[in-house]
């Protein structure tokens, strides 16, 4: 029974002991990150929850690449007089690129003027996410 309990000790402190490792080196790996976000949604708790997503992510690392590639109705959320373009202007101050697929565009007629001066239009949104994901950048799909 002695033994029993021995090992269970030795268990349980090599247990706490690689967890305590494993949070060590989450908390130093702050640096050098790369995102791509998809926001495909044009619902505005999506869009609310993305703006708080993204200022998670900015406060949680120290260095961070982001792009939010935006196709199909999450493109209303890239219009000029958007609900949130505020919150997304000061957004790409801090960094975070806004991506807007072409492809998108031409199926709702959109122009490049209609949508807000900080996004940047790339031929194909989805095509673009697979290319990053390739070059081992991480992936979030906006939302819940």
């Amino acid at each position: 029974m002695k033994s029993i309990y021995k090992s269970f000790i030795l268990l349980t402190v090599v247990f706490m002991w690689t967890t305590v490792l494993k949070a060590q080196t989450m908390q130093t790996n702050t640096t050098g990150q790369k995102v791509v976000i998809q926001l495909s949604s044009n619902d505005t708790l999506v869009h609310k929850s993305l703006i708080r997503q993204l200022n998670n992510i900015l406060n949680a690392f120290e260095t961070i690449r982001i792009e939010v590639v935006v196709h199909g109705p999450g493109i209303e959320m890239m219009m000029k007089n958007a609900r949130y373009e505020n919150n997304l202007q000061l957004l790409h101050k801090k960094g975070i690129k806004f991506l807007v697929c072409q492809n998108t565009m031409k199926e709702k007629q959109i122009k490049a003027a209609d949508l807000n001066s900080f996004t940047e239009v790339i031929p194909a949104g989805i095509a673009h996410i697979i290319i990053r994901q390739s070059e081992g950048w991480s992936y979030i799909k906006a939302g819940f």
